[in-house]
């Protein structure tokens, strides 16, 4: 459930992670005990661990009687930067009783994504129309899945896990397996076992748009010589 929080920590450390730490728990929904491995969790939290000795701490939770609570704060040497809820307006109540917003939390991830969802349509249309890379590549995908798997790891065994022992267990479970996945018909032509989160790119097929650069015409390119003429 911590998918996107973990991709976002890549993202505002501006590194590949090391390892990972993660525990959870079940306080809300009783009725997901039974279920295996984190399902099983509504409230987690995880410590991953970024080169240089940086670190990100991620607290989870399924439910906030308080509405969608979701903020990040970044703590350097020279200062912190945070970011807050946001809320249906900026109004704040002060009184002999309470200080705070005169509103909630939006409560639902669309409202409280609105302007990211409108952002991330614009630069997809425009990588479309334009035929330019998209911000967010297929790399950025897997790692964050990588991570989440780790994490799940980490919480089954109570331990740190490396993110090269989830790369290795999931295209490499043995010497022997990883030559013969790399030579399955199954697997596109570039993709090999790898053992290091910095090398996630080796495994896969070359970048869309590099592709087409070697081509000399893209698909889009091709569609407006077909509409003009």
């Amino acid at each position: 459930m911590a998918v996107h929080d973990l991709d976002m920590t890549r993202f505002l450390a501006g590194a590949d992670p090391v390892e990972i730490l993660a525990v959870g728990s079940c306080h809300i929904d009783k009725s997901i005990e039974d279920l295996p491995g984190s399902e099983a969790f509504d409230t987690a939290s995880c410590i991953v661990r970024y080169p240089n000795g940086v670190n990100a701490m991620v607290d989870v939770c399924r439910q906030s009687s308080y509405g969608y609570d979701q903020r990040a704060e970044v703590l350097g040497t020279e200062g912190m930067i945070a970011t807050d809820n946001v809320y249906p307006n900026t109004a704040k109540i002060y009184r002999n009783d309470f200080t705070g917003n005169a509103d909630m939390p939006y409560d639902f991830f669309l409202s409280r994504y609105f302007e990211a969802y409108v952002t991330e349509t614009e630069a997809f249309c425009e990588s479309l129309v334009n035929d330019t890379p998209v911000p967010c590549t297929g790399i950025d995908g897997l790692i964050a899945l990588v991570m989440s798997l780790a994490a799940d790891k980490s919480a089954a065994e109570n331990r740190w896990v490396k993110f090269s022992e989830i790369i290795q267990q999931v295209y490499c479970s043995s010497p022997t397996e990883c030559s013969l996945l790399a030579n399955d018909d199954m697997f596109p032509d570039g993709f090999k076992p790898s053992t290091s989160i910095s090398d996630l790119e080796n495994i896969v097929v070359p970048d869309a748009d590099q592709q087409k650069e070697g081509k000399g015409r893209s698909l889009i390119k091709k569609i407006k010589k077909m509409v003009l003429e």
